[in-house]
């Protein structure tokens, strides 16, 4: 709209100064169809084209045709009038002060000009109406600049709208991954329960049910042919399933405690030490080096499990009757060893219950050795690395 209107208002004052050109003064009339022609093409060719010097070299043209307007119709300012729009145009078009401060020296240069022109050839001059005209000249540069900064702060505006669109779509984004990742931590720590769950039913009752089951059939088979031996082997059944009713017992207040993260390691190892000393008749020594609160609470529960799966080796496999057991702390690492003095064996054979003691180790990538030689007992060493962390405080040396 502005720039119809622009080409409006030079048509109107050229016909302005066409109209009140005195009868014959033909050439004075083809000046203005001239500069009319020019301000036209100059005004079409500005906003055709994008580039800065361009725009500028036809701003130049437009005031120096307006300035010619003013030297030969010395008689009247009313080229002032279009100055003032083209000062409009160059405030709006350019935010460069060093130019800006050019074109209005060169403006007041040849306004001083046209004033002086005016007085040498009618001895006078209209001051009021001359500052009349330079305002609306400075009115139109204010305007144009204020519209400029008015198009600059829509256009950063549109640019942190912008911005703010693609930081929405990435955090969108992000928020997707990241429930994505939560459903895979779900399900990765419900099947993790699920081996924990697993590991506990094998470790407290899973052999006992298999050797009770085994004695029952026995029973079964002797109940017709020896009544004693079938009493005596219902006994064993018996002290199975006390001992079986036991571990559960024990295991379901381990796990109550595992949740909890807050318990005494040594104490809860004390206590499954004499639990199974009372349910097996084993004999156990537990030494202690280092500081045991160095251990993670994440870490408590698998060597709880690990010393209690050993004894429960010991004494099932081995006929172990006494047991060693060293939890070692270091500053990197935490040690452990259990051995017994069982039948041991000259080959080992991962079953079961080892393959999960080396399941629960990994899961906080640790490292497990058994060592066994016949008639020599069993020994595990267990070896968990512990997480270092470094803060540098006053350097960087």
């Amino acid at each position: 709209m502005l720039l119809h209107l622009r080409v409006v208002m030079f048509i109107l004052f050229c016909w302005f100064y066409y109209d009140n050109t005195p009868p014959g003064h033909f050439w004075s009339k083809v000046f203005v169809v001239l500069v009319l022609f020019g301000l036209v093409i100059s005004h079409f060719s500005m906003f055709w084209t994008n580039g800065r010097k361009t725009r500028l070299a036809n701003i130049y043209l437009d005031s120096g045709l307006c300035f010619a307007l003013g030297f030969v119709y010395l008689n009247s300012s009313a080229y002032l009038i279009l100055l003032g729009i083209i000062a409009m145009t160059l405030f709006m078009s350019i935010s460069d002060v060093r130019i800006l401060k050019t074109y209005s020296i060169l403006f007041l240069l040849f306004l001083l000009a046209e004033f002086l022109a005016r007085f040498i050839v009618y001895g006078s001059f209209d001051f009021l109406g001359g500052l009349l005209n330079v305002s609306f000249v400075a009115f139109g540069a204010i305007g144009g600049n204020l519209v400029r900064k008015l198009y600059d702060a829509s256009d950063t505006l549109n640019e942190q709208y912008k911005k703010l669109d693609e930081s929405h779509r990435a955090l969108s984004e992000a928020h997707f991954q990241l429930k994505q990742y939560s459903d895979q931590v779900e399900e990765l720590s419900t099947a993790r329960e699920r081996n924990r769950v697993a590991r506990e039913i094998h470790d407290t009752v899973g052999h006992k049910m298999t050797a009770l089951l085994v004695q029952l059939e026995l029973a079964r088979e002797f109940l017709a042919r020896d009544v004693k031996k079938s009493e005596d082997i219902l006994a064993i059944c018996d002290q199975l399933a006390r001992t079986s009713l036991e571990e559960v017992r024990y295991s379901v207040k381990t796990l109550r405690s595992d949740d909890k993260g807050e318990q005494n390691l040594i104490m809860a190892v004390r206590t499954m030490l004499e639990d199974f000393h009372q349910a097996a008749g084993v004999k156990s020594e537990l030494k202690l080096k280092g500081d045991p609160s160095t251990i993670p609470d994440s870490m408590r529960p698998t060597i709880i499990r690990v010393i209690q799966e050993s004894l429960t080796n010991a004494k099932r496999h081995g006929a172990a009757s006494k047991s060693h057991v060293l939890i070692e702390c270091r500053e990197s690492e935490v040690k452990l060893m259990i051995c017994d003095n069982g039948i041991g064996t000259a080959k080992i054979m991962p079953g079961f219950g080892l393959v999960n003691m080396k399941e629960r180790i990994e899961e906080h990538a640790g490292t497990i050795f058994f060592e066994s030689l016949a008639g020599g007992g069993f020994q595990t060493e267990v070896t968990f690395p512990l997480l270092q962390k470094k803060w540098m405080i006053g350097g960087s040396a």
